[in-house]
């Protein structure tokens, strides 16, 4: 994982086809939660799986035929999406985080609007990792 700006790696894992990752933050304007969970595919790209969400915020799913009510929280299925690199913009009143084979970390310290990058890329000793952005 990375910045847009300076490039600087913040997050460096090895990873393998099929595992997983979520993201999670605070809705800005519902000020609900959300959590999202993602693939890491075997073409070394990164698929949308699921978003759990509360109600129907700006930028949330409302007409999908796959979101689906299940104990309070509305659940909308990812369609055959597959991206090469997953961006969002730090707001730490948001409280984002990911986390990663148990493994947790939080953007709330960083600077408001740095772009961070989620990306899975081929280095030559390390094999496939997972998050090129710095801090």
């Amino acid at each position: 994982m990375r910045k847009e700006k300076g490039e600087k790696i913040i997050f460096l894992r090895k990873v393998f086809s099929g595992e997983r990752f979520e993201f999670s933050y605070i809705h800005s304007v519902d000020k609900t939660p959300v959590l999202a969970s993602f693939l890491i595919t075997s073409g070394k790209r990164i698929k949308p799986l699921e978003t759990q969400f509360e109600s129907f915020g700006p930028g949330l799913p409302s007409m999908e035929k796959d979101v689906k009510a299940e104990g309070g929280k509305l659940r909308a299925k990812s369609e055959d999406i597959e991206m090469d690199s997953f961006s969002f913009f730090v707001s730490p009143m948001t409280q984002q985080t990911l986390r990663f084979r148990g493994e947790r970390l939080d953007f709330s310290s960083y600077q408001e609007g740095e772009v961070i990058s989620i990306q899975v890329k081929s280095y030559p000793l390390l094999g496939e990792v997972f998050f090129r952005h710095g801090r």
